[in-house]
């Protein structure tokens, strides 16, 4: 028979739950403070096992190439507000890292970003042209006054601008971005 108020004969009356805390004389519990190191070594152990399952260069490649959609937009945002320039995204290889930079052709360059990322290829198709991008192939991208895309050059080849640009970026994982001719940029495969 499981324990209630009135099988223990009332020795528990006024505190109808006191059975289920029954303890032991001279029997203690843990302290605050040793409860407290059990958590700080689990989530120390949590963390350190954490880090052995995904590196950070997993994320390298979602890095890049949402830096790229970042700039690419800003330079059509540029070009849409400047009449009197026309805007490009430049993007190459520089050591390990990769160099976007919005340039006019008026000013000259106006934004540069470096994003470190080792172990990383980006690879950009735009009609029947194709290539892997870096220091020697860079990609760019202009765009005219209305935010459109006007060119593409994959290294010395020319894309067509007609039909967007599909970029990928691949190492630890793979990331797609798609530049539409409209100059809309999103962080996804061209569809």
């Amino acid at each position: 028979m499981s324990p209630s108020v009135e099988s223990t004969g009332g020795r528990n009356r006024g505190r109808p739950f006191r059975f289920l805390m029954a303890v032991e004389p001279g029997v203690r519990g843990f302290t605050i403070v040793e409860l407290i190191v059990v958590l700080v070594l689990l989530g120390i152990l949590s963390v350190t096992a954490f880090s052995r399952f995904v590196r950070p260069s997993a994320f390298a490649p979602g890095i890049v190439i949402h830096a790229i959609v970042l700039e690419a937009r800003a330079a059509q945002q540029l070009a849409a507000s400047r009449m009197d320039a026309q805007v490009a995204l430049l993007v190459d290889r520089s050591g390990d890292d990769w160099r976007l930079r919005v340039q006019t052709d008026v000013d000259g360059v106006v934004r540069t970003e470096r994003v470190a990322a080792e172990n990383t290829v980006l690879t950009a198709a735009s009609g029947l042209t194709s290539a892997t991008i870096d220091a020697a192939t860079p990609l760019i991208l202009r765009f005219d006054t209305a935010g459109d895309l006007s060119q593409v050059l994959i290294g010395a080849a020319a894309g067509d601008p007609a039909q967007g640009v599909d970029l990928s970026l691949s190492g630890d994982s793979t990331r797609q971005a798609c530049v539409y001719p409209s100059g809309y940029v999103a962080d996804a495969a061209c569809v």
